[in-house]
């Protein structure tokens, strides 16, 4: 691989987290209470930023990595979007909402035990990110020490 296609997949690397890192931050802004669209934290693994990284040019990890480790990655993403679903059914519940509700998007009104559980998904959460963000580092370092195919 040439010095400029690495310095590429580096810099591919670093957009994908960051947009990863927005993702997670926008999660965080919905628990806490700040109004946030639900257009603005993508629920399929392929719609985020970082999905949309992963699944076009980032499958040329395929060609440097173990799968077992590109695998891992994708897994720690999907647990991601699963537990961001259980956080999206308690601020985006459709059924049992008012008209007015559905217009501002979201219901304002959530008692207090779905509050306390939203923090407890945003917990498992952020441990989740923190993994998958830990495997990209470990990802770009490698890449950068060491010569790639």
């Amino acid at each position: 691989m040439s010095n400029s296609r690495k310095k590429e997949l580096l810099k591919s690397i670093r957009t994908a987290r960051r947009e990863h890192v927005k993702w997670v931050y926008n999660v965080k802004k919905l628990v806490n209470g700040l109004d946030i669209s639900k257009d603005e934290i993508p629920l399929k693994v392929t719609a985020c930023e970082f999905g949309k990284w992963f699944y076009c040019d980032g499958q040329i990890l395929l060609s440097i990595f173990k799968k077992e480790a590109v695998e891992k990655l994708e897994a720690k993403h999907r647990e991601l979007h699963d537990i961001y679903m259980k956080i999206f059914k308690i601020y985006f519940n459709t059924s049992k909402r008012t008209l007015w509700e559905k217009l501002l998007r979201r219901s304002k009104k959530i008692s207090a035990t779905q509050e306390h559980i939203s923090f407890k998904y945003l917990s498992e959460l952020e441990e989740v990110s923190n993994t998958l963000i830990s495997y990209l580092n470990i990802i770009e370092q490698n890449i950068i020490r060491n010569p790639l195919p």
